[in-house]
Formats: C-alpha cells, sequence, structure tokens
C-alpha cells in the first residue's frame, strides 16, 4: 500500500528529536518553484512545506523564520487561515497536499501580512500550485516504479544467467566425474580379469592333480573356492558392462522380439526344463538394437535364475501402443515381495544369498539404467507368491 515515504528518496533518524530525509532532485526543484511563487504572489515571510510520516512531520522546504506547528493542531483535509498576529496582521495559511489516492501527504504552510484573508482567486491560485506539485510527485513515483521495475527485472535475469552458467558448470563437472568413474571400473575390472583368470586356472590344474589324494572335505573346499573365483569373473564382467553403459552402441534396427530371443537362448544357454511362450505375432520393432537385446536379457536372465520351480514359465507379451513398445516378462517363480521393488533396481542388490543363486546384482541395475538413458521406464508387479511380471515401456521415437 502507497505511504508518503515512497514518495521521497528516504528517511533517516538522526536522534530521538529529530529527522532527516532527501529529495529527489526534480522534486527538490519544483518544491523551490513554488515555495518562490508563493512566497512572490502572497507576500510571505514564513514558508514552510513538511510531509506527512507516521512517526511525525518532517520538514521538506522552508523560508523565513521557523514554523512550530504540532501534528495535532494540523487539519486533515481542510483548508485554514487564522490570524497569528494583529498589528500588523499576519496570516497563517495551512493548505493540506492530499494525493489522487486520497493519500495525505503533507501541508503547504505560510504566514502573509495582509489586511485581509486570502481570496478566493488567491485561493484558486494557491491550489493550482498544490495541484502542480501533486502531479510532480505522482509523476515522478511512477518514473521510479518503472526504473525500479526494470532494475529488478534485470536483476532477476543477471541471476537466472548466473544460476544457468552454475548450472551448466555443476552439469559438466558431474558429467566429467561419471565418466572418470566410469573410465575408472572399466580399467579396474579390466585389469583385474587377467590375474583372476590365472587364478582360477591354476586352482583348476591343482584341483585336477589333487582330487584323487585329498579327503572329500578338502575337495569341497577347492570347489567352493573356484565357486567364489567364478562368481568374481561374473561380477568383473557386469562391472565392465556397466560401465560401457554410456558409450553402447545405439544403432538402429528393424527386428522381432522372436529374434532376439534366439539370440539371448543362446547366449544363455536357457534350459530345457525352461519354457519360453512369446506373443508379439513377430511384429517388427525399430530399435537400438544392443542396449535393447541387453535389457531383454538381463531382464530373462533374472527370471531363470531366481525360479525355483521344476518347470520354469517365462511369458513374453507385446502391448499394443502408439508411444512405446510395451512389453511385459512374467515369470512363475517365487515373487517379489512390494517392499523389495525399489530395492531390486539397486546396484549390488539381491534378495537371495549369492551362496544360493549365483549373480553380482548387476543385471537389474543394468537394464534400468539403459531403459532409462533412452527415455523409457521399467516396472515390476508381483504379490510375492505368484510370480513376477516386469514391464518395459520403450519409447518408440
Amino acid at each position: 500500500m502507497p505511504n508518503v515515504e515512497s514518495y521521497i528518496e528516504g528517511v533517516s533518524l538522526i536522534d530521538e528529536q529529530q529527522l532527516t530525509t532527501s529529495l529527489d532532485n526534480d522534486i527538490q526543484t519544483s518544491l523551490e518553484s513554488i515555495a518562490e511563487l508563493v512566497l512572490n504572489i502572497f507576500d510571505t515571510s514564513a514558508l514552510s512545506i513538511v510531509a506527512n510520516l507516521p512517526q511525525r512531520i518532517i520538514e521538506l522546504y522552508k523560508f523565513g523564520s521557523k514554523i512550530t506547528v504540532a501534528k495535532e493542531q494540523l487539519p486533515n483535509d481542510v483548508f485554514s487561515e487564522s490570524i497569528i498576529e494583529s498589528n500588523p496582521k499576519i496570516f497563517r495559511v495551512i493548505s493540506p497536499i492530499i494525493l489522487p489516492s486520497g493519500l495525505k501527504f503533507g501541508w503547504f504552510i505560510f504566514d502573509r501580512a495582509s489586511d485581509s484573508l486570502l481570496t478566493e482567486k488567491e485561493q484558486s491560485i494557491l491550489n493550482s500550485l498544490q495541484k502542480n506539485f501533486v502531479n510532480q510527485l505522482v509523476q515522478r513515483k511512477k518514473q521510479l516504479e518503472k526504473i525500479n521495475s526494470s532494475k529488478f527485472h534485470s536483476t532477476i535475469f543477471e541471476q537466472n544467467k548466473e544460476d544457468e552458467i552454475e548450472k551448466d558448470h555443476l552439469l559438466k563437472k558431474l558429467q566429467k566425474v561419471s565418466d572418470e568413474l566410469d573410465e575408472f571400473t572399466s580399467i579396474a575390472s579390466h585389469d583385474l580379469k587377467s590375474p583372476l583368470n590365472a587364478i582360477k586356472r591354476l586352482l583348476e590344474w591343482i584341483y585336477d592333480d589333487c582330487k584323487d589324494l585329498l579327503p572329500q572335505e578338502h575337495l569341497e573346499n577347492f570347489q567352493l573356492v573356484l565357486s567364489r573365483a567364478n562368481r568374481m569373473q561374473v561380477l568383473l564382467e557386469d562391472l565392465l558392462s556397466y560401465s560401457r553403459i554410456n558409450s553402447c552402441d545405439s544403432t538402429r534396427a528393424n527386428i522381432s522380439l522372436e529374434s532376439i530371443y534366439q539370440d539371448v537362448e543362446q547366449i544363455l544357454e536357457v534350459p530345457q526344463t525352461v519354457t519360453v511362450d512369446i506373443h508379439a505375432n513377430n511384429e517388427v520393432l525399430d530399435i537400438p538394437l544392443i542396449p535393447f537385446k541387453t535389457v531383454f536379457q538381463n531382464l530373462i536372465s533374472n527370471a531363470i535364475k531366481h525360479n525355483n520351480k521344476e518347470h520354469p514359465v517365462i511369458d513374453i507379451s507385446l502391448i499394443p501402443s502408439n508411444q512405446y513398445y510395451i512389453i511385459e516378462i512374467k515369470d512363475n517363480g517365487p515373487g517379489i515381495d512390494p517392499k523389495y521393488f525399489s530395492l531390486i533396481f539397486k546396484l549390488f542388490q539381491t534378495l537371495q544369498s549369492r551362496d544360493d543363486v549365483e549373480g553380482s546384482g548387476i543385471g537389474l541395475c543394468i537394464a534400468n539404467k539403459l531403459i532409462i538413458n533412452y527415455r523409457g521406464k521399467i516396472e515390476v508387479a508381483s504379490d510375492g507368491k505368484l510370480g513376477s511380471t516386469f514391464t518395459i515401456y520403450w519409447p518408440k521415437f
């Protein structure tokens, strides 16, 4: 809500008895011009133009001897004229300055020597001078508001620009850290593969040489060590795959789910006891082949690996959609408790002991990351008892 302070540049308290203020140069010039006219037209001996601040009145301009008037003696919106000296007659004129909004800005107060009150013509002249001053105040305030608004928007623009630069800097820094981490993972995994393979071969040779000499308990320990070596080998291979996700070949191909599964079946060496039914009518998909096949392979491997049934069954369905290739992969395994839905897509997370089910805990994480990289999503549904359904939403465009 507008107040008197918004029409003048600044108000400060010098001490408990004194206030000071400063005016815009244009307003100060206008005050001086009006004061000069009042002095000449009304034969004024003393003049004071005051502003009506909440704390008290404050003098904006004065001429001649000091005019002291208590705020309580000043009429809010009524012109007044009274005799303060009788010989010679000195009249004190108090004229309120009221803005178009109804805000009482202040007063013109002046003393003049005269034998009579102001005439109608003189009052009209005084009104005109005040209107001129009021117009100056209003116009100057509008200009200040435009300037302040321009400064505000300029500040916001500069701030947004700085924020964008900082955001871009942080994104580049984050990308650099991510690239360095992927590079480290790739190098570490690659460099570990060779000594691990050597250890694994050495253990196999020792086992072959000593299997007829060692007691059963020692042979079981050898088998346990070999199992751990195999697990480490799988982990390194999966870490390499994870580190290469962002540089994965995105070459597109037109191919059916049936054809993709034929390749995956050979890679996974799907056991004869597993039944896989595909309901896709040989529809051709336009997809980045390697990323999609990696996702598809990891989800089928997961469905086989964690199935505890004697005859695992996996149903794969392609559901019609305009925006996505929607693929459902449903199994008849033990299911997943809903409280673990968010956990299964995290790195190195498995719901079963690795001694019971071999796995690195990276497969679903790789699938999820690849799908997100291609602006898709994956969902899981299960009651924790009667199998699980993984649904892939792969964008068509």
